[in-house]
């Protein structure tokens, strides 16, 4: 039987409803074009958002910190807590040689890249905070082994914390990198002599004359490359090779210290009238240079003008650093004027400072020899608390067990701590070093 012509028009009308439905497969492209459009808007927005941020790195790559620190403080004023930006304006802030601000920004939000990482190091060696730079600088040359620079800066920081050895190391991989010879082999020269080896400075220093006979393009000027290698030369006994790199030295420039290097070269090489006139210049430059009175109240002693001896050492008397030398000096300039009285008085102190000074040089030998012993590091705080830098003292007493196990580390870790007054090292105990 027929259906009714208006029960024909509703299925039809039904049946193009169904047609005109979406099907599975277009509500999937429907969503996936609504997500892309999402997607899209999103990173626009982000793109947008971060601008400021790539042209910050866009002006640090040039070197215009001045306009990263701008650019930064722009942006953190919306996004106070955008790390990116604050590492970046931390970056910009080394560069500018603003270490402490730098370094209050990079413990905030800490260093991600190798780049973030390197300039939190700079900033860390800035401040001679050697502890928190080392480890930082270890990790970069663990994963970029062959960068100078790093190999350089590596090397330094190992010295100032006393580990010598792992220093030489790296100035000598240093040395090994294209156009790095003479720089690398400065350094070795010069840590060589930081710790007493003046015969290996002298063949670091050989070295480094070989490859750049004028002493240019060196970590340091070439009138003071030419005094260090005559000051090696005169700890070695051959004053004959350190008067020639001495007059170089002074021919380029002339220094306090160079010029009382280059009379002791004199008088050794036996050059007295040059060498008294030599530090007679010396004196004219700097009145109080114990180094030439010294000379030249040996040389009126040799004459037997005692008086003028005296005259030569006596603004020296009452220096809070006298040395021994001066102090035996005056011991015997006193004792040949006729004045024993005075003369056993100066015998007297030249034995007690002659004492401190052996004691000093057992701490050196023992920062040398032994720098993670326990003692060791006692006394590498020690002479950084000496230095005033106490929040590296702090530090590296924090890593000494017992602080009770012996006064000495008692009172030095209280001084520390109060940024007082340090233990005198008479009070340590030398029969428990090696």
């Amino acid at each position: 039987m027929d259906q009714p012509v208006s029960q024909q028009n509703t299925a039809s009308r039904s049946r193009r409803r169904r047609d005109r439905s979406p099907s599975p497969l277009r509500w999937l492209i429907l969503l996936i074009a609504a997500a892309g459009v999402i997607a899209g808007v999103l990173w626009a927005t982000v793109w947008w958002d971060e601008r400021p941020l790539a042209e910050m790195e866009k002006q640090l790559r040039n070197k215009d910190y001045d306009e990263v620190v701008a650019l930064a403080d722009r942006f953190l004023r919306d996004f106070p807590e955008n790390g990116r930006a604050i590492a970046l304006k931390a970056r910009a802030l080394v560069h500018q040689g603003n270490a402490p601000e730098a370094v209050r920004l990079f413990d905030q939000v800490g260093a991600a890249s190798p780049d973030e990482i390197r300039d939190c190091a700079k900033a860390f060696l800035m401040l001679q905070r050697w502890l928190q730079a080392l480890p930082l600088l270890e990790y970069l040359y663990s994963i970029n082994p062959k960068d100078p620079d790093l190999l350089h800066q590596l090397s330094a920081c190992r010295a100032k914390l006393g580990r010598y050895d792992d220093a030489v190391a790296a100035a000598l991989e240093f040395s090994k990198r294209p156009e790095c010879e003479a720089r690398g082999y400065t350094l070795i020269a010069l840590l060589e002599t930081e710790r007493g080896n003046h015969r290996t400075a002298c063949e670091a220093w050989q070295r480094v004359l070989t490859v750049s006979p004028d002493g240019e393009g060196l970590q340091v000027p070439p009138e003071e490359f030419l005094a260090e290698y005559g000051a090696a030369l005169l700890k070695v006994g051959n004053p004959t090779a350190a008067l020639l790199h001495l007059q170089r030295s002074v021919s380029i420039k002339p220094t306090v210290r160079s010029l009382v290097l280059l009379g002791k070269a004199q008088y050794q090489d036996g050059r007295t009238d040059e060498a008294e006139r030599t530090w007679q210049k010396v004196i004219s430059l700097d009145k109080a240079n114990e180094e030439s009175r010294q000379g030249l109240a040996e040389l009126a002693m040799k004459r037997s003008d005692f008086s003028s001896a005296l005259n030569w050492l006596m603004p020296l008397a009452e220096a809070p650093t006298i040395s021994s030398t001066t102090a035996f000096l005056l011991q015997r300039a006193f004792l040949l004027s006729g004045d024993q009285t005075t003369s056993q008085k100066w015998q007297s102190r030249a034995n007690e400072i002659r004492r401190r000074e052996e004691l000093s040089r057992t701490v050196d030998q023992i920062l040398i020899d032994s720098p993670t012993s326990l003692w060791g590091q006692v006394l590498q705080a020690y002479r950084l608390a000496e230095q005033e830098n106490w929040d590296q003292a702090a530090l590296m007493m924090t890593g000494i067990p017992d602080e009770q196990s012996h006064p000495f580390i008692t009172k030095l870790a209280n001084a520390v701590r109060d940024h007082g007054p340090l233990p005198d090292l008479t009070s340590l105990p030398l029969e428990v070093f090696p």
